[in-house]
């Protein structure tokens, strides 16, 4: 095994005071030698922690986006082990089982990504912010590119006595700064304005506002514009032109966005209210994003969604709280770049797999998938057992199987370790 990355996960263990690792604990039997990811998906079926370590030589660096969704170890009898309860007792209380299992995963994941590259994490209230202080150590407090709450439930779950609980989260880490997201895509229906130059909006204020902003800040941004009827703004006077300067609601003098020669060159892109207030016009375009807001509502990403497609493919509710499809496609398309090799490693039904296929048919990507799910025996009294799944990762496999049965050219291998 390759020492640095042990002594990583031992050096974090340490500092947190969780348990250590030997190397026993993270290499047990052999695992077959990963290959290139040149499918559209790669399933592995088996340890997650082993199958990261065994990436980690051959595959460091490479992966763009990494999206997860964990046990939240809220001790439900699910078809995996969701209860990881330490003793009560020490800083991290009954939390510290939960804490051991999931850093050195996350410590791999982390030398798996790209300088670029991305992990967000579905998690709820129980361990958010103990996974927030792990991924601060981990990633590194300054590469947080923020907490996204998801409405999952329009009524709440009624499990808690004094309140329904509709929301959990989205955890989001960049490797480094230089990580990269996407972008959530653009309203085109807002661009209610069309000139020579294409749709536009108005929805950037031309007069600086905030820090910054004042004359005297920057005179050389103080100046006169000219403004027509029909909202057109000019750089030079002329009779029939109504003159306007950067001057608040306050009467206090202000200053422009631009210098202005700058303006001089654009002011085809200046827009003038009725009313005089020169703004910059915002054009559409199809391939434009905008930033990700930090608060995601959509029925698609109920719960219930996610049961539904589950009774679609398999026939019945054979996998516990599956994320919905629409919910996951958004996740990726905002924060995956469209060539990046993805890595889900707690894959569980394998949502991931179908949304990132789905949005390579619509946006012609190449994105790749990689897949982790355990090969543990699933109890006889589950329902998938009964369905004749022995394995967790039998469940994976089928909605692999899915998938190909509606793209004949959808390219998936399974690797197990035995």
């Amino acid at each position: 095994m390759n020492q640095d990355i042990y002594k990583k996960i031992n050096s974090l263990s340490m500092l947190l005071g969780l348990s250590k690792y030997s190397q026993g604990d993270m290499f047990t039997p052999p695992i077959p030698t990963i290959p290139k990811f040149n499918q559209d998906c790669t399933l592995l079926c088996g340890d997650n922690l082993e199958y990261l370590l065994k990436m980690f030589p051959s595959h460091k660096s490479t992966i763009g986006f990494c999206y997860i969704d964990p046990p939240y170890n809220c001790g439900s009898k699910f078809i995996f082990n969701d209860s990881r309860n330490g003793t009560n007792t020490g800083a991290w209380g009954k939390h510290s089982e939960w804490l051991s299992f999931m850093l050195p995963r996350l410590v791999t994941a982390h030398e798996l990504l790209k300088d670029t590259g991305v992990i967000a994490i579905s998690i709820d209230d129980y361990e958010f912010p103990y996974l927030k202080i792990l991924m601060d150590h981990v990633f590194g407090e300054e590469n947080l590119l923020g907490n996204i709450v998801v409405c999952r439930s329009k009524n709440g779950k009624g499990s808690k006595k004094n309140i329904a609980t509709n929301h959990e989260y989205l955890m989001v880490y960049g490797k480094t700064k230089k990580a990269i997201l996407r972008g959530a895509p653009d309203d085109l229906d807002s661009y209610d304005k069309k000139d020579e130059y294409g749709y536009y909006r108005v929805d950037g204020l031309f007069r600086k506002k905030g820090q910054a902003s004042l004359r005297t800040d920057r005179p050389n941004m103080y100046y006169p514009l000219y403004v027509n009827s029909n909202g057109k703004v000019f750089v030079n006077p002329a009779p029939e032109l109504t003159e306007i300067f950067p001057v608040d609601s306050q009467g206090i003098d202000r200053r422009w966005l631009w210098g202005k020669e700058t303006a001089e060159k654009r002011e085809w892109q200046l827009y003038a209210s009725p009313k005089g207030t020169i703004y910059v016009k915002n054009y559409s375009s199809k391939d434009k994003r905008k930033k990700i807001r930090t608060l995601w509502e959509k029925s698609s990403y109920y719960t219930e969604r996610g049961t539904l497609e589950i009774k679609k493919i398999f026939g019945d509710k054979i996998f516990d709280t599956p994320k919905p499809l629409e919910y996951i496609k958004d996740i990726i398309d905002q924060m995956a770049q469209p060539d990046d090799i993805i890595i889900d490693f707690f894959a569980g039904s394998g949502t991931t797999a179908q949304a990132a296929r789905e949005l390579n048919k619509a946006d012609k990507g190449t994105r790749r998938v990689v897949l982790m799910e355990s090969d543990d025996l699933i109890s006889p009294e589950h329902l998938a057992h009964k369905m004749g799944y022995k394995h967790i990762c039998d469940i994976t496999v089928q909605r692999l199987s899915f998938i190909k049965d509606d793209n004949a050219d959808y390219d998936f291998v399974v690797l197990k370790n035995t």
